[in-house]
């Protein structure tokens, strides 16, 4: 196992910059997920410290060594990448010993790294089966087993689950996840999924074109998103967020609708600024109540849940409710929006205003 520092890391094609000073440590044994939309960089990261991808400038550490100029096979980590890369002609066993093979191991050291990482991923009734004989879970779990057979002290996962139906990535995230309890080993894995960020990593780094926003565990991002970035990729359905003005003592939409949620320090009367109400945060009741109209647009239900979109004077509003609502499209409603926690944000640049 081994720590992994990342100290000013630039990254550029010839003129284009895509990593810009990332900062980040990876405590011991740590799982952490790098997520952003595409284009973000968390791939182009996980690849530099594999040692895939050239460095610009800055550092990457794993251990107490810079492994800036070591090639990858030097570098103790082991990598799973979103292609399995399994070879058709080989069993099972002879898949995940294949390092081992190139690298000149014993017979019997083989046989017994690949048992052990077949008795932890649940594969040892498969050993002897071609990867055509096995569903893609089954595939995926082989190539993890190929890692674990080398011992590494770091894990690199790049978006392993985006290749499996959306039940088996439920499945294989909690495979991972005890996986990563079993072996306590370093992990670090990519994923453009903040569900399966959020569900899977003691912390997450979220990125977007170049830089590092918010680094924390999945509930002080849900519940102290830094910016309206942050607030808005963290959660599904994402938070709302809607302008709204200083009137006084509180603040009101462009029709005037008061929506009872105060004014933050620092802002003037006349000032915009922006409001962010997570879905299950956002209360509807009928029209002769009190707050801002709204028009139901369309209704979800998931069944344990129903998503509703609304439009609130010109702002699209999403709800969670766990209810049965009775409402149908065009019905009007009014919308409680002081009611739980609140997120007000600079227009300006994103950032969150001070409590």
């Amino acid at each position: 196992m081994a720590e992994v520092r990342i100290e000013k890391l630039t990254k550029a094609y010839g003129a284009v910059e895509v990593l810009h000073g990332i900062d980040a440590v990876i405590a011991d044994g740590e799982f952490v997920v790098l997520v952003g939309p595409s284009g973000c960089g968390k791939s182009t990261l996980l690849r530099m410290i594999a040692g895939l991808e050239g460095i610009n400038g800055g550092t990457i550490f794993i251990g107490d060594r810079s492994v800036n100029k070591l090639p990858p096979k030097e570098r103790d980590i082991s990598m799973v990448f979103q292609n399995y890369a399994l070879y058709p002609h080989m069993t099972v066993a002879e898949n995940m010993a294949f390092s081992m093979t190139l690298a000149g191991a014993q017979k019997a050291d083989k046989v017994k790294a690949v048992r052990r990482a077949a008795e932890i991923l649940d594969l040892t009734e498969l050993l002897d089966r071609k990867p055509r004989q096995l569903s893609g879970g089954q595939r995926q779990r082989v190539a993890m087993g190929r890692s674990i057979v080398r011992d590494p002290a770091v894990f690199l996962f790049d978006e392993p689950l985006s290749n499996l139906d959306a039940k088996l990535r439920v499945q294989m995230r909690s495979e991972i996840k005890a996986l990563h309890r079993r072996l306590g080993t370093t992990m670090i894995y990519v994923t453009h999924d903040q569900v399966e960020a959020m569900t899977m990593a003691d912390r997450i780094v979220v990125m977007q074109a170049g830089i590092i926003e918010q680094i924390g565990t999945p509930l002080e991002l849900y519940d102290n998103p830094v910016n309206a970035f942050v607030a808005q990729f963290i959660g599904s359905p994402s938070m709302n967020i809607f302008a709204a003005t200083a009137n006084g003592a509180t603040l009101c939409l462009a029709d005037g609708s008061d929506i009872g949620v105060p004014v933050p320090r620092g802002v003037s009367d006349g000032q915009t600024v922006k409001v962010g109400k997570r879905p299950e945060d956002i209360r509807l009741h009928s029209n002769d109540g009190p707050g801002p109209r709204a028009i139901i647009k369309s209704l979800e239900p998931t069944g344990a849940e129903t998503y509703v979109a609304a439009q609130c004077g010109n702002e699209g509003l999403t709800v969670v409710t766990r209810e049965r609502p009775n409402y149908r499209e065009d019905d009007v409603v009014r919308v409680v929006f002081s009611e739980g926690p609140v997120h007000l944000f600079d227009p300006e640049n994103g950032q969150k205003f001070a409590p």
